[in-house]
Formats: C-alpha cells, structure tokens, sequence
C-alpha cells in the first residue's frame, strides 16, 4: 500500500521517519519512500542519513532478516567511512566531514547507480542540523533522517520540520494496547502550542534559546528566572513555584517532565501549565498524564513536528500477527489521520 503523504513529502525540508520500537516497519517505510520518489522521477531531491545504523541485511538483536535500502540516481546519502566503503553501488563522494564516528568519518556522496548501502549518520543535534543544511546547499529538497523513538533528542521538531510515524505488533501484540500506546504517543508529539498572542510569540522565541531551570510566568505575562535547576526535586522547590499555582499562570520547565513531577502538581488544587520545549522531554506514563490534565491545566510546547504519516507493522518479531485492516481502522479512528500498512 502506497501511502497518499509519499505525493508530499517534498513540501518539507526536513523529515524524520521515527519508529516507536524496532521492527515496527520504519525500513519498509523508508525503503517504498526512495523507491516511490525513483519512480516519480524525483531521486535528486531526497537526501538520506540515519541516527543509527540501517539497511543492514540481518538485525543484529533478533539475528532475523532486515529489509535492506535501496538507494538511487541523484540521491544524497551520508554514511560512515566503514559503510561507505561496503556500498554495492557507484557514487561520487561530495564531502567528507570533520566529524569521527566509531565506524569513522561521515561521507556525504551522489548515487550514480542504483545499489544497497548500509546508512549511519551523526549520532547528535549539531550534527544533524549541519546535514539539513549542507544537504540543502547541494541542491536536495527534503533531508530524510532515519530516526528511532528511542533517541528523542534526534527526532526532535528543533531538528526536522516533519514526520512519519511507524508503530506496530513489536510495541504490543494485544491490538487495543498497541492502539491505545499508539495513540497517547501521537497525542503527545501534537500538545498544544506556547505563545499563540504576538506577546507570547516573542516569549516562546525567547526561551527557545534557554536550555536549563524553570521559569515563571504570570497570568499577565511577566516572566521570571526562579533560579531552579530542575523539577527532578520538585518538593525542595515548592516555595518558589507557588506563587504561579493558580489558573492563568505557567511554568517553563527546560529540562525533562516524569511521574513524579506530574504527580506533585495534580495532588494541588490549581497547579500551573507546564510548557517545555518539544514532546522530546516528556518521560511520563500515559496515567500520569491523565491525572495532571484532570486538574485543568495543560502541557504546551515550543515546538511540535507535524506528523505527515502514520505506518503501521502488524507482524512482531516473533511471528504474532495481529489483522492489519482492523488494526489500522482502529489506529485511524483514534487519531484521525490515515494510517497505511505498506507490505499489505
């Protein structure tokens, strides 16, 4: 199945295409993504790196076959020295960065002929961010990176505008578990956004740039520093967050929210909103949140990516197969967007 979001894909400069565990299909999905782009006659404007390491032909947990990636004519590709050199196709090497990886320099090369090639990118932010850019300047339109769940930070919409979403039997082979985690995991990459006034568009463009403590601000939009490092010891710092625990009142929290620190708000009366930068620092469970948005307060961000796609795996690594028709029925009439099983 061909899904509809491959026709637009060269609407964004940058894509993430995220998996929410392995073997949830994320390769199958990059894989018809080169191909149909091939077909289309628009090899030349995609460029390819990974966070990890993919197109292997054996996974290397489970010891079972992987799809491998087929790269064509035009395409940008970024890949370690080590895989460079293992390629099974022709390319002229375009660049060859500063930056050392465990499996050696990044190459950054043009495909010259079809062929197979493992990809294994920057493994950080920066990184990440100077591929979009150098790829742009070579001449591709969207910069795909090949990303996991597992490193938040790299997926973050601070890195890549947009995202393909892939879930499936390896989250959970209980289909209504797997909606369910499916669904809270989509809620959470769409929370509401800061700063929607002028007022608050200059304030959320401001503490795009703060990196550590917590911030306060008042129902009129004052803001302050309150000299907090972190949540991660809420109580030690009740005193500082009271007076903006009351409605209208916000607390900017640069670092990650947990249980704990959900917790510690819900037990209150009328606790603050939080706002963080991007669902990369959410490490709370699906309950806790439930309580926290009981209370009437919200958690907003600075940022979220827009989910261009949702693809789903109904096969789990050990053979489980879960009905992939009624499976995606049930994911698209959680979520509202279309969700497509591309084997099927």
């Amino acid at each position: 199945m061909i899904p509809d979001f491959f026709e637009h894909i060269n609407q964004y400069g940058s894509l993430s295409v995220v998996g929410m565990a392995k073997n949830v299909g994320k390769t199958v999905c990059l894989r018809a993504l080169l191909e149909y782009s091939f077909r289309k006659g628009q090899s030349q404007s995609l460029a390819v790196t990974s966070v990890g390491t993919d197109g292997e032909a054996i996974d290397q947990v489970y010891q079972t076959e992987k799809p491998e990636l087929t790269f064509y004519p035009g395409m940008l590709v970024q890949t370690a020295e080590q895989y460079y050199h293992r390629r099974r196709l022709s390319a002229e090497i375009l660049d060859i960065s500063r930056e050392s990886t465990a499996c050696g320099r990044l190459i950054t090369a043009r495909v010259k002929t079809p062929g197979k090639m493992i990809i294994s990118g920057s493994a950080h932010t920066q990184g990440l961010q100077e591929y979009i850019r150098q790829a742009h300047r070579l001449g591709a339109a969207t910069a795909i990176i090949d990303g996991a769940l597992s490193r938040l930070s790299l997926a973050s919409p601070f890195v890549s505008e947009a995202m393909v979403l892939c879930t499936g039997a390896a989250v959970s082979k209980n289909a209504d578990e797997l909606v369910r985690k499916t669904t809270f995991q989509y809620r959470l990459l769409n929370l509401p956004l800061f700063g929607q006034t002028e007022a608050g568009r200059e304030m959320a463009l401001m503490l795009q740039s703060v990196v550590l403590g917590v911030y306060g601000i008042d129902a009129e939009g004052n803001m302050q520093d309150l000299k907090i490092p972190s949540l991660l010891q809420i109580d030690k710092h009740m005193e500082q967050i009271e007076p903006y625990c009351h409605s209208g009142a916000f607390l900017y929290v640069a670092g990650l929210l947990n249980d704990a620190i959900l917790n510690r708000f819900s037990a209150r009366k009328t606790p603050p909103h939080l706002v963080v930068s991007d669902f990369t620092k959410l490490f709370f469970s699906e309950s806790a949140y439930r309580n926290f948005m009981r209370s009437g307060a919200q958690i907003m961000v600075l940022r979220q990516p827009k989910v261009v796609g949702l693809c789903v795996n109904p096969l789990s690594p050990d053979g489980y197969r879960l009905d992939s028709a009624l499976l995606r029925q049930k994911i698209q009439e959680s979520v509202g967007l279309p969700v497509y099983d591309i084997l099927w």
